[in-house]
Order: C-alpha cells, then structure tokens, then sequence
C-alpha cells in the first residue's frame, strides 16, 4: 500500500482487494450490498398464516352455517359500531376451524388484511412479539400502496421492532397509520368499500399472558373516534381470566361477541350411512359430543384407527366418556404404560416447541422405531408424522392441560419440574458423548448445551415433592454433573 501512502480523501469501501501486481496496483470491490427488503426487516412467520403447513382445522362444507353467517352480517353490517368481533368458546369447540374457514373466505374475496394463529409450543408462533410484523407484512402484501410506508417508518426508527417499544406504539406505525394513509385518499372508502378484516386465533395459546392482555388494550383503545378505519378485527380464544378482564372493563360500544356455547351444532354432523353405528350409538355420541368438535375428532381418529372400530366405539360408549379428558384417559388407557412412553410424552409437554421424532430419539437415547412405536398407542390424541424430521404436534393443545394437572389426569400425570429434571439429565448425558469442540454442532447437541441449566431451574422452580423417584433423579443428575467437572468441560458450557 505504499502507492497510497501520500495519498489525500482516498477511500476504499465495500469487498474490496488489494492486489499488488509488480508496479501496478489493481483494486477489485464489489458494490454495497443491496437494502434489506421488508421480509428480512419484518421477519413474519410464515408459519402462523392461514396457508401455514401441517394439520389445520377447518369447517366441513355445510357446517357451522349459522356462526359464519353471523360473522358475516356483523363485518358488513356499516351501522355496527362495534369493530372487534370476539369468538370465544371452551376448548375443541371449533374456534380455530372458524377461524381458519373465516381467513380463507377472505382472502379469497381479497378482504383479507393479515391473520395469525398462535400456537402453544409452536416458535414465534407462541409469542407476541412477532404478531404485528407478521400482519405488517400481509397488510403489504394485500395492499401494495402500503409496502412503502412501512419502509419508510422502518428506515426512520429502525428501533421500532426492539422489545423497549411498545405495542400501542408498533400498531400505531406498522399498522394504523400506513392502512389509513392509503385509504384516506379516498374520502368514500369508508362508506362505500366493504370492510377488510383481520383474523387473530387464539390468544389464550400465547405464551406471553401479561403482553396478550395489554395488546387487547391496545386494539380496544384504536377504534373509539376512529369510525374511518376500513377493517374489523376478529379475535378467537377461550374464555381465561387474562382476556376476559380486559374485555369486561371494554364495554360492548366497540366489541361484537359471539359464545360458541350458544350454538348448537349437532345440525353440522352430516347423514351417516347406515346400519353402523345405530341410530341408538349416533344419539349416544352426538349426547357425549355435546358441542365439543375436537372431542369429535379425537373420538372418529380414536375408532376410525383402530383395526376393530365396532369394538372400539362400544368400549368408548361404555366408557361413559363425554369431554376430552375422559377420551384421553381412554385413549391412554389402551396404550402400553411403558417407562419410554412416559419419557417421551413427559418431553413433548415440556418442550417449549414441537419437535421432531429425530430430536426426539437423539436427546432421549432412543431408536427412531421405539418413539413411533410408542407414539402409535396415543396417535388418536397425537399426530405422528410422516417424516421423522417433522415436529410431532398434539391434535389439541388441551392435552397439555389435562396431562399436567393431577386432579385431571390422576395415574397419567406428568410432573412439570420432575420431567425437566429428566430432561436436564437427558442433555448433560448427551453432551457426555461429544468432545467438548462438537457441542455446537448438531441441533440437538445445540438445545442440550444451552439448555441444561433452565431445565435444571425450572426443575426447582416449584415446591417438589421429593420421593424415592425424585431423589433417584436428583441423584443421578449430581453423578452426571460430577462426570463434567471430573473432565474439566464444564467451563465450556
């Protein structure tokens, strides 16, 4: 670089090389690399839309009729001041297959601003923080006009996203504001358009409760003066404390709301061939079904899979079952009690998201073969996939409940702090396999490393009841923990 040592205002920028070929210098640079566009910005997750991969419930054709038309006399009903529409109902009701039909009905009519469908133990989806970006995103999409403003309020504050702003703020600028810059041109949108929607599923399936209730704050508070929005929001969840307190305090001037325990849906359940089951056995399971539809379909996937469904559908009618919890305890009743099968259930609840039978098997030390093998017993409540890199899902997030609440499941429960001790222990075993340089290396060998101190906390994070198991555990966990400190890794981690 001596040919530029004298030099004065030169800069050099971007990739470049210097190559000193005898007395020529040559620079060879490259140009600065091109703006990030909203998807790197706005990171939605794609993964929480109505076209997300994976089960998804939606109404049957000629189903749920009366809810729809509901929904939709309320959306373009003009004189209705009421802008939020919340559907709630208890678990396996259908409020996600409304949901999912309502989305799709309007995307199709190209009234559909942006959805999103939270999912306990799902990634982003189970989190707040990625909700008004992901609608952000479709907003651009469904409205192009929007595309720029959203980045220009991203490059003016590109501090916006971060976790010190605050939701009133973020819905504000990446949702409110674009949305009626680009509809306020024109001063008949409001009374001559039809409205656009947005659909958010499931708030109770937040994992962020505190965040989720401030949020429906923040939605009940942009309406009141502000008649010339052009959307209406529907929201879906179960009725838990945290949702239905701030919808109390609310008031109903801006809220429309619709209990799915006021429809009956036996009307939904289409003509079934005769002569099985009996016109005896359908009244019994249409009593039994009573307006749950997941229990439905755990009770149709519980004989439907089974190689003697006449047997099975007598055994569940004798059962007596007639909510989730009773078909669970007769779905898990006829799998085999194994140790692994509580070992695998026991890292599925606790597991903050859905994974694979891969990761399943490498963590727990099991064969791929043992985890579907176990996990064949309970497929009517549990969906295996059909690709072992594939997450394993619950057919419905209500069996986390049920399996770890005791009063509920009694000999099925799972201990939360007991399993995530066996967890803890399942990792340090894990990394015990691998010199200290492969640790990083590997998904799995990833969770296990960074991981195992929270189990460990979360283990004690709660009273334990410390039996003779717990102590077994307990102790193992020193012995393994002892191993690492033995072989001076334990600074690694």
């Amino acid at each position: 670089m001596a040919l530029l040592q004298n030099a004065i205002g030169t800069t050099i920028s971007g990739n470049a090389q210097v190559i000193n070929a005898g007395h020529n210098v040559v620079l060879h640079g490259s140009a600065a690399p091109p703006p990030a566009g909203l998807p790197d910005l706005l990171r939605p997750v794609s993964n929480a839309t109505h076209t997300r991969l994976g089960h998804i419930a939606r109404c049957d054709p000629g189903t749920r009729l009366e809810i729809i038309a509901q929904i939709k006399e309320w959306l373009n009903d003009s004189d209705n001041r009421a802008a939020i529409c919340w559907l709630s109902g208890p678990a396996g009701y259908g409020k996600s297959a409304v949901a999912q039909t309502i989305a799709e009905r309007y995307f199709a009519k190209g009234r559909l601003l942006g959805c999103f469908f939270f999912l306990r133990g799902a990634g982003e989806r189970s989190h707040i923080s990625r909700l008004i970006p992901t609608l952000a995103y479709q907003i651009s999409l469904s409205v192009p006009a929007v595309k720029p403003l959203l980045e220009k309020a991203l490059r003016d504050e590109p501090a916006i996203l971060g976790h010190s702003v605050s939701l009133a703020y973020q819905f504000q600028k990446l949702i409110i504001g674009p949305i009626h810059s680009t509809t306020s041109k024109v001063l008949v949108f409001s009374h001559l358009a039809k409205k656009k929607i947005f659909v958010i599923d499931a708030l109770d399936e937040c994992n962020d409760k505190a965040e989720m209730a401030t949020f429906i704050d923040v939605l009940l508070n942009a309406f009141p003066g502000r008649s010339y929005l052009p959307f209406r929001i529907l929201l879906t969840s179960r009725v838990e404390e945290h949702i239905r307190k701030k919808i109390d305090h609310a008031g109903a001037q801006f809220l429309y709301h619709l209990d799915l325990e006021n429809f009956d849906p036996h009307s939904d359940i289409q003509e079934i061939p005769k002569p099985w089951p009996s016109a005896e056995d359908l009244t019994q399971l249409l009593n039994k079904t009573g307006r749950s539809f997941a229990f439905a379909m755990t009770l149709i996937q519980c004989v439907g899979g089974n190689s003697m469904p006449h047997k099975a559908l007598q055994q569940l009618l004798e059962s007596g079952a007639d909510g989730l919890d009773p078909l669970d305890k007769q779905v898990l009743s006829s799998a085999s009690r194994t140790a692994a099968l509580h070992q695998i259930l026991g890292t599925i609840m606790i597991l903050e998201d859905n994974r694979s039978i891969s990761f399943l098997s490498s963590l727990l030390n099991l064969q791929h073969e043992e985890v579907i093998h176990e996990l064949l017993g309970v497929q009517s409540i549990i969906k295996i996939p059909g690709d072992n890199n594939q997450p394993i899902m619950l057919y419905h997030t209500s069996l986390w409940d049920f399996l770890t609440i005791k009063s509920r499941s009694a000999q099925y429960f799972i201990d939360p702090p007991l399993q995530h001790l066996h967890l803890a222990i399942h990792c340090l075993k894990h990394l015990a396999e691998y010199p200290s340089e492969y640790f990083f290396k590997g998904d799995v060998a990833k969770y296990a490393c960074f991981n195992w101190p929270l189990h460990v906390l979360l283990g004690f994070q709660e009273e334990l009841n410390v039996d003779e198991t717990m102590m077994s555990s307990l102790e193992t966990l020193i012995e393994v923990l002892l191993t690492f400190q033995g072989e001076q890794r334990f600074y690694t981690m």
